[in-house]
């Protein structure tokens, strides 16, 4: 029987897809209770789980894959994905294998089917989402030093080291989500969660890798690119919903952290 090698994008109705010198980036969406049958990929893949969730069967084992859950799949591994009933959208890095030097230092990790709880690697993948979007000339030079940046930081923490993050932190942090564009303080996530301000604002950084206040920007910018990609509503208009100033601190913001305007950002989107 002929072995099946399946590309990452099979099943996904919603993809892209970017080409680099020793890998290849995907933002990929899944639908709603979808089965991957039985199927190997011909180079080992480093997935971050951005929204959803999914099991998948590996070496015999079954691995919860959800949202800031890092996967790894060493090449030609046999596996199958079992979607829920969210869907799901993930970051897949495939790593070409004949790139050695560049790869040497996370080619371990990779040979280990696996999958834990890595926020630091999940915001990382979250911007390279963000930029698989973008259509500057500087977009692949971008990718390229994310990606490279991602696969070192997950390379150099020993798997299995970082714990996930306790229920209350976990409360604070679906508050911030639930209520982003609402000017929150600390204080108030502090006691939603039944904690401490001080331990609050540690403890969020050492989980999620950013201040309580960065976090919440980046939430926002990431509504308002929702936005600018999706409907017709002005940039002003948008900039006021999502918690901003005004039109100009909205532009430099987001041109920081997406690496366009809010107009060229649209004007790709919707392209």
């Amino acid at each position: 029987m002929a072995r099946r090698v399946v590309p990452v994008t099979m099943g996904s109705p919603s993809f892209r897809t970017i080409e680099l010198p020793g890998f290849r980036v995907t933002d990929a969406r899944f639908p709603p209770n979808h089965v991957l049958p039985p199927h190997r990929h011909a180079w080992p893949i480093c997935a971050v789980i951005l929204d959803g969730s999914w099991q998948e069967r590996i070496g015999g084992r079954t691995l919860e894959c959800v949202p800031d859950t890092v996967l790894r799949e060493p090449a030609e591994e046999r596996h199958t994905n079992l979607f829920e009933a969210a869907g799901a959208r993930v970051l897949v890095v495939e790593a070409d294998p004949w790139d050695g030097e560049r790869l040497a230092p996370c080619a371990p990790v990779l040979k280990r089917a696996g999958a834990e709880y890595h926020p630091l690697c999940a915001a990382l993948a979250r911007r390279l989402a963000r930029e698989l979007s973008a259509d500057d000339s500087a977009r692949s030079l971008v990718v390229e030093g994310l990606t490279l940046e991602l696969l070192g930081t997950l390379a150099r923490r020993p798997i299995g080291r970082m714990e996930p993050p306790p229920p209350w932190l976990e409360r604070a942090r679906e508050l911030l989500h639930d209520e982003c564009r609402r000017p929150l303080r600390i204080a108030d996530l502090a006691a939603a969660a039944g904690v401490h301000p001080m331990r609050l604002a540690r403890a969020f950084r050492g989980h999620y890798g950013t201040s309580i206040g960065r976090y919440q920007r980046g939430l926002r910018l990431e509504w308002a690119a929702a936005q600018l990609a999706t409907t017709s509503r002005g940039l002003a208009e948008i900039a006021l919903a999502a918690g901003f100033a005004d039109q100009s601190h909205f532009t430099k913001a987001f041109a920081l952290r997406m690496g366009v305007t809010p107009g060229r950002y649209r004007s790709g989107a919707r392209s």
